[in-house]
């Protein structure tokens, strides 16, 4: 259980973005998002996170070695935003 961080997504855990841990971790550190949209292919959604791993399998993908990868789709995480207008 994520004790400190953000929880801008509606999960069914207690995961949570914690940006300290974004660039040792190569952007999987932003955990409720991830969990927001487990499919996706980048796991930093907001402006200004940092995911290094998302822009890797990007390059993968403009160089043919990976197809198929599902990127965060704005109305999606909308959503699921504990933001979001009910």
């Amino acid at each position: 259980m994520a004790v400190i961080g953000d929880r801008p997504y509606s999960v069914r855990d207690k995961s949570a973005n914690f940006w300290l841990l974004a660039i040792a971790g190569m952007g999987e550190s932003w955990r409720n998002s991830h969990q927001a949209d487990p499919t996706c292919g980048r796991h930093g959604v907001r402006r200004g996170q940092i995911d290094i791993s998302a822009r890797l399998i990007w390059a993968f993908e403009r160089l043919g070695g990976a197809t198929k990868v599902r990127w965060p789709r704005p109305e999606c995480l909308a959503c699921k935003s504990t933001t979001a207008a009910i």
